[in-house]
């Protein structure tokens, strides 16, 4: 089992990997890649077939995880999942669960609780995909929870949680979301306080159970050697008994705004010598609710990552120690709740002469913002207009390539964005990013990144992270805290729980 993490490494990562799609056709045509249907309790059931290989994937995916959580269930949905491979009403022990996986030759399968989503999966030869239905519909229909398997996997799930706790890359994302993000912080850490997992009674999983493991707040993604009506049929065999109520409400009230002069500073014994990483977030549309300015940001993402491109080469002529132009990065990763635009680049430390790393950040933030403002300005002129074009067209070339595997379509593309968006925002992604203009992206910098006029600008927050090692060698670092007026980042307060004692 894994837990994936809100934050997918450093920002510097461009998430492309999270924007694929493919034409759409007509439900169950020859040519149609996905069919789908709704049974009739309101489960969503979708078949991708693919003969290449006699296997198939079985991916059950529930919409929850960190968005869905409040103070007092933090935690809880990763708990959970946890919970949910100990035992069912077929399988009533964890060795009985693993020995039905060894009989049908399940060479693949895992469970994932993520900052949107929770979704589990296994990988079985074609001709067991009866089996392999069955198997996860007594699994999520009829877990078994009682409070011995219940306290034996809370000490694993906390010995889980403790090594998150202590990652510095863990503690300095957590810092600075919690903070970004801190009228509902929670919705941004899987992880939840320790003394949440502690108190976690049978009545917490059964609860957790009627609200978010229902029918209407699921989809089964069935992928592989198959054909479209037979998986149908045993969804409905063995999915069409199960009963629940409505769809839970997730992620409302909206998060705020990022407020204003966020600094943070992070002094990290582990990191790498002689560079510091920078970093400067601003909020940015959740998907739902500003849907269009989504696909603008797509588009803008790649007309930005080229290393030859205007926007990074000034940059790294201007900027004050650039450590090297392929770690500049501009993001943003889609998101229901709390979504955000993030650029993320490496300073140069011990440069003889130079101001500290706090002061550079200063000045590279302000020239950020100008070639912002530069794009907003004009941007055909900045880009080009065959620049627009070339960047849509790599954009749905790249999304087309999710199609190859179909295994890792269900468990990765599908299940993103069934669960962040909506499958109709999926099958509708190459009409929209076609449509993206130079006025799209004016606006876009305008509403985020720099203001509409240029004098009330969004806020936008700083994190800087460098080696303990390379600190005591800044000049003027330590001043520089104070008067640029950052907070120093500290385990003991990273996370919204510490902040709240």
């Amino acid at each position: 089992m894994t837990q994936q993490k809100r934050w997918l490494g450093h920002f510097f990562v461009l998430l492309v990997s999270l924007l694929f799609v493919f034409p759409v056709v007509a439900e169950n045509s020859a040519a149609n890649p996905v069919a789908h249907r709704l049974l009739a309790n309101g489960l969503e059931v979708f078949v991708v077939e693919n003969h290449a290989v006699p296997l198939a994937t079985i991916c059950v995916v529930f919409r929850g995880g960190a968005s869905a959580q409040n103070p007092e269930n933090a935690g809880l949905f990763h708990l959970y999942e946890h919970m949910l491979f100990s035992g069912n009403e077929k399988y009533p022990t964890q060795a009985a669960f693993t020995a039905a996986l060894n009989r049908m030759g399940v060479p693949n399968w895992n469970g994932a609780t993520g900052s949107q989503y929770i979704n589990y999966y296994i990988t079985v030869p074609s001709n067991r995909l009866s089996e392999g239905i069955e198997f996860w519909s007594w699994a999520v229909k009829k877990p078994i929870f009682n409070e011995e398997k219940l306290e034996r996997e809370k000490e694993v799930v906390i010995n889980e949680i403790r090594g998150y706790h202590t990652d510095p890359d863990h503690i300095f994302q957590n810092a600075l979301q919690s903070r970004a993000f801190y009228k509902f912080p929670w919705r941004k850490n899987i992880d939840g306080p320790e003394e949440n997992i502690r108190k976690t009674t049978v009545a917490d999983l059964q609860k957790i159970q009627a609200t978010y493991y229902i029918p209407r707040n699921t989809a089964l993604m069935i992928a592989g050697d198959i054909k479209p009506d037979q998986a149908f049929a045993l969804a409905e065999q063995w999915f069409g008994d199960w009963k629940g109520g409505a769809a839970p409400t997730i992620a409302e009230p909206p998060q705020g705004p990022i407020p204003a002069n966020l600094k943070l500073a992070f002094a990290d014994e582990t990191f790498y010598q002689g560079v510091s990483m920078v970093q400067y977030l601003w909020r940015g549309p959740d998907v739902l609710r500003e849907t269009k300015d989504t696909y603008t940001a797509d588009v803008l993402l790649f007309l930005l990552s080229s290393p030859v491109g205007r926007f990074k080469t000034t940059l790294m002529e201007k900027g004050p120690g650039l450590y090297d132009e392929r770690y500049i990065d501009f993001s943003y990763p889609t998101s229901r709740d709390g979504g955000t635009f993030g650029f993320t680049t490496y300073l140069r430390m011990g440069i003889p002469g130079a101001p500290s790393i706090l002061s550079r950040s200063e000045a590279l933030r302000k020239l950020v913002l100008e070639e912002f403002a530069a794009i907003a300005e004009d941007p055909q002129g900045y880009f080009g207009k065959e620049e627009l074009e070339k960047a849509k067209t790599k954009l749905i070339d790249q999304n087309l390539l999710s199609m190859e595997v179909a295994s890792s379509f269900v468990t990765g593309t599908l299940t993103f964005w069934w669960s962040v968006a909506t499958t109709d925002y999926l099958f509708s992604y190459e009409k929209n990013c076609k449509a993206v203009s130079f006025q799209d992206i004016k606006d876009l910098i305008k509403k985020y990144l720099i203001g509409p006029n240029g004098t009330s600008q969004p806020p936008v927050a700083t994190a800087v992270r460098y080696s303990t090692s390379d600190g005591w060698k800044e000049t003027g670092l330590q001043a520089d805290l104070t008067a640029y007026g950052y907070q120093e980042v500290q385990e003991e307060t990273a996370f919204w729980w510490q902040q709240q004692r």
